[in-house]
C-alpha cells in the first residue's frame, strides 16, 4: 500500500520535458500564433487533421510535434503548412506542402535547442512560413 510520503516522492520527480521548457514552448504555440496573426495579419491556424505521412514516410508522420498551415488565397491550389518534429532533445522546424493528408517538405528551419528561449525562434518559423507561401516556393 502507498503512503502519502511515496505519493509525495513520485510528484516530485520531473521529466526530462518539464525540466527543458518543450511542455511549456508546446503549450504556449496556440498563444504564439495567435499573437503572430495579429500582428501581421496572416492567416495561420492549427491543422485539425494529422497527417499521414510526411515524404512518403509514416513513421515520420507519428513523431510531429505540431502542425501549422497557411492558406494563401492567391494559389488556393497549396496550402503551405509548418511541422516539428523532435530528435536528440532539439526540435527541428520545416516547412512543406499539406495536400491530401501528405506533407512533402521544402525546407529545413533552425533549429530549437533551448526550449525556454524557443519563441524568437519560433517566430523566425512562422516567417518562414509566410515567406514561403508568398514566394509561391515548389516542391
Amino acid at each position: 500500500m502507498n503512503t502519502v510520503r511515496d505519493k509525495k516522492r513520485y510528484k516530485a520527480i520531473k521529466t526530462w520535458e518539464e525540466k527543458s521548457g518543450l511542455l511549456e514552448l508546446l503549450s504556449s504555440i496556440p498563444a504564439e500564433v495567435a499573437r503572430f496573426n495579429d500582428s501581421f495579419g496572416f492567416d495561420i491556424h492549427n491543422l485539425d487533421i494529422h497527417p499521414s505521412d510526411i515524404d512518403g514516410d509514416r513513421d515520420m508522420a507519428v513523431k510531429v510535434g505540431f502542425v501549422l498551415e497557411r492558406y494563401n488565397p492567391l494559389i488556393p491550389e497549396l496550402t503551405y503548412c509548418l511541422y516539428s518534429v523532435l530528435r536528440q532533445e532539439m526540435f527541428y522546424g520545416y516547412v512543406g506542402i499539406y495536400k491530401n493528408g501528405s506533407i512533402t517538405t521544402l525546407k529545413e528551419l533552425k533549429p530549437i535547442a533551448d526550449f525556454k528561449t524557443g519563441h524568437v525562434v519560433l517566430h523566425e518559423w512562422f516567417g518562414q512560413l509566410v515567406k514561403a507561401s508568398c514566394e509561391k516556393i515548389m516542391p
